[in-house]
C-alpha cells in the first residue's frame, strides 16, 4: 500500500464527517415524516434554499452536479411541489427557481429532527457545554467555508474505457 502524504488527523477528521453525516441521513429518515429525496434532490433542495432565484445553471456549477441530472431532478422535485420556476422579470430567458412553502416546511422539520439527534450525540457522548458547542459549530462552518470557497471539481480526470484488442475501433 502506498505511504499517504496527507496528514492522518484530516483522515480522521473526514470519516467523522462522514460518519456524522451518515447517521444524520439514516436516523432522519427514519425519524421525520417526510417524503425521501435522493442525494441529488437533497443536494438540489439545500443549493435552492440558501440560493433562492438560481437557474438550473447556477446549480450544476454550484453543486458539481452533471446538467442532465440537475435537469432530471429538476423535474421530479417540481412534481412533487418542492420547486417552482418563473421567467426572470430582467431577462425573459432565464428561468429563476425557487422552493415552495411546501419545501420550507419540510426542510424546517427535518432541520428540527437533525438538530434533535446532534443534541442527543452531543449528550451521550459526554460532549462539553455550551461553549465548547459554539467552537465545534464555528470550526465546522471555517471548514465548509473553505471547502465551498471554489466550485466543486472532479478530482481525477474521467479515463477514456479500454477498447478490446483488434476491435473496429482500435488503433494499430
Amino acid at each position: 500500500m502506498p505511504q499517504s502524504t496527507v496528514d492522518e488527523r484530516f483522515i480522521e477528521l473526514a470519516d467523522i464527517v462522514n460518519d456524522i453525516a451518515r447517521e444524520i441521513r439514516v436516523r432522519g429518515a427514519h425519524s421525520t415524516p417526510v417524503v425521501p429525496l435522493t442525494p441529488t434532490q437533497s443536494q438540489i433542495m439545500r443549493y435552492v434554499h440558501t440560493h433562492p432565484g438560481c437557474s438550473a445553471s447556477d446549480i450544476a456549477d454550484g453543486s458539481g452536479l452533471q446538467r442532465a441530472n440537475v435537469s432530471t431532478a429538476l423535474r421530479e422535485l417540481r412534481t412533487r411541489g418542492y420547486l417552482i420556476s418563473h421567467r426572470d422579470e430582467t431577462d425573459g430567458r432565464a428561468i429563476r427557481i425557487h422552493a415552495t412553502e411546501r419545501a420550507d416546511e419540510t426542510i424546517a422539520r427535518l432541520r428540527e429532527a437533525w438538530a434533535g439527534l446532534l443534541a442527543a450525540g452531543w449528550e451521550s457522548g459526554a460532549a462539553g457545554g455550551a461553549d465548547d458547542l459554539a467552537a465545534v459549530t464555528a470550526t465546522l462552518a471555517r471548514l465548509r467555508d473553505g471547502l465551498t470557497a471554489e466550485p466543486a471539481r472532479k478530482a481525477f480526470p474521467a479515463e477514456a474505457p479500454a477498447s478490446a484488442a483488434g476491435g473496429a475501433d482500435s488503433i494499430r
